[in-house]
């Protein structure tokens, strides 16, 4: 029965929510990500644009709606309602790349250059440096969009007069990472295809969106295979070579996310109280609860105690701090290895840290400091990652992968 019918009917009421525009790179979850949001909204909501070339009939402000998504560059921001947030995908660049070829040899919509591509196999589209132009350092280009709306607008209209097929696109400059950079940071949403769950978790708690049970993984490759399946190493680094750009954006993007995460899990563990800012020097007991991850769990001999690094390669001690000092990081630690750790490296932030090293009695010592300007663009919150460079496994008896036997962690706080 049609509830319209019923006058005495009630209607189930969705509030409005906040106002996004989502910044599409193509074969970056599309699909799957606009079916979602589109939940989210009221019809009238969404703008129904998908590219610039929609908005040339000069119809209703986009500043209008509440939810803008589409093959739309940063651009588009000086034209969204100034109160909306805003999502970008990254995908792993060659997968994307490859994705992308791979689509436009079965689809004529896809790109112009379907016209050269058509009969071509993927090995010969990626030897094209007509159809690699197109697809050089595709997701950085962009966040890099700075060319004014107006004069985009211009440009595709005379384009269109002159029956031409042009893209939105054309008038940019070739993509900068450090500008692309800088922009990643100012996007509220960022994530990558390999990690959609947790962007669209985060995103439907801060957006206030109905929450996920059954996340739509539409997946436009019919055959649902790896991208690179197949191909030469010679053919991966000329899909290598036109993504130098990306790679590095790619690699931020994921480093942002996971920065994000953390940051939002220290705030709300600091404000429930199960973490404190100690106003002075501490210990992290390895008998205790770590604050971090990569660890096994303790092992006891008399009064000593230590933990294993394990099983990866990677360890992490995840602390609040005062961001108004500098700290002195100690670690004391034995190495199994014949060759000790000369491969040891830590990040502080995401930031390879100097370090000294020395060993004393049969035991090494490992010292950094933390500067304290570091922490105040972080707000005090610190992730130490200790990269043991490989892991052994000490005997027949324990299968365990273990990397250093850590006995001592200490944080001393450098008082001006």
């Amino acid at each position: 029965m049609d509830s319209r019918a019923d006058p005495l009917m009630d209607v189930f009421q969705t509030g409005t929510r906040g106002p996004l525009f989502f910044m599409h790179i193509p074969k970056t979850a599309r699909m799957s990500m606009r079916q979602y949001l589109s939940d989210q909204y009221h019809p009238h909501e969404i703008c129904p644009a998908e590219r610039w070339h929609d908005l040339l009939d000069g119809g209703r402000d986009v500043a209008s709606y509440r939810l803008v998504r589409g093959h739309f560059r940063y651009n588009m921001r000086e034209l969204v309602a100034p109160d909306a947030r805003m999502l970008v995908v990254l995908r792993e660049p060659l997968r994307r790349t490859v994705s992308a070829l791979r689509h436009l040899g079965r689809d004529p919509n896809f790109h112009h250059t379907y016209r050269i591509a058509k009969d071509f196999t993927l090995s010969e589209m990626i030897r094209h440096p007509a159809i690699m132009a197109y697809q050089r350092d595709v997701q950085a280009r962009f966040p890099s969009a700075s060319m004014p709306p107006a004069a985009v607008t211009a440009y595709l209209r005379d384009a269109v007069a002159r029956g031409e097929d042009v893209d939105a696109g054309d008038l940019e400059e070739p993509p900068d990472f450090q500008r692309a950079a800088d922009r990643l940071e100012t996007i509220d949403f960022v994530g990558i295809t390999e990690e959609l769950g947790t962007l669209v978790s985060t995103m439907a708690w801060d957006m206030n969106f109905h929450p996920p049970l059954y996340f739509p993984c539409i997946n436009e490759n019919p055959d649902r295979m790896d991208p690179l399946s197949g191909l030469t190493e010679a053919e991966l680094e000329i899909v290598r070579e036109h993504n130098q750009i990306d790679l590095q954006l790619y690699e931020l993007a994921r480093k942002l996310t996971h920065w994000r995460n953390f940051d939002r899990a220290m705030r709300h563990m600091l404000r429930v109280g199960v973490y404190q800012v100690q106003p002075g020097s501490f210990e992290i007991r390895m008998a205790d609860i770590i604050p971090g991850s990569g660890w096994y769990p303790a092992e006891h001999d008399g009064n000593m105690s230590w933990r294993w690094t394990g099983p990866g390669r990677h360890a992490t001690i995840e602390v609040p701090l005062r961001r108004d000092v500098s700290y002195r990081f100690d670690m004391i630690f034995v190495d199994p290895r014949p060759s000790g750790p000369e491969n040891l490296a830590v990040e502080v932030n995401d930031l390879p840290i100097a370090f000294e090293l020395w060993l004393e009695d049969d035991s090494y010592q490992c010292t950094l400091v933390i500067d304290q300007a570091l922490l105040e663009k972080s707000s005090g919150f610190c992730r130490i990652r200790i990269d043991t460079g490989e892991t052994v496994q000490l005997d027949a008896s324990d299968l365990r992968q273990l990397g250093i036997s850590v006995r001592q962690i200490e944080f001393i706080c450098l008082e001006p």
